[in-house]
């Protein structure tokens, strides 16, 4: 009865080791998102955060990017994905995945809203720190 239970003690304990980092409620993307969502918005409201993915969802949608959210967030230099999320990134990611969009399909770039513009060029909209371009 011992190697039974210490058998299944160590199967359970195999089974954490080999998990991903995500929770067990949670899948990667949701994961991945939250965590792209909070290494740009940390101190931005949860307006921002909303912004933020909907962006990534939006180039999803897009012809011109990747088709898949892991394709989306890990092109190079497009989205700074981080270690750490919180529960407003989280909710975020969640309600963006499940079709919340704050901003028009058109935004599919993002930049700080004190940075310089080439060009000229105006925001679709500026939500906290951040203004969002289209094509």
């Amino acid at each position: 009865m011992r190697k039974w239970i210490a058998l299944a003690v160590l199967a359970a304990l195999m089974c954490c080791v080999w998990m991903p980092d995500a929770s067990f409620t949670e899948d990667r993307d949701t994961i991945l998102l939250a965590r792209a969502i909070y290494a740009l918005t940390k101190n931005e409201s949860y307006e921002a955060k909303l912004a933020v993915g909907t962006v990534a969802m939006n180039r999803m949608d897009s012809v011109w990017f990747p088709d898949s959210l892991s394709g989306v967030l890990n092109q190079q230099h497009q989205f700074p994905i981080g270690s750490r999320y919180d529960a407003d990134s989280l909710s975020a990611a969640h309600a963006v995945l499940a079709g919340k969009r704050v901003l028009s399909a058109d935004a599919l770039y993002y930049r700080a809203a004190a940075a310089a513009i080439p060009g000229g060029e105006s925001p679709l909209a500026t939500v906290g720190g951040f203004a969002f371009y289209g094509d």
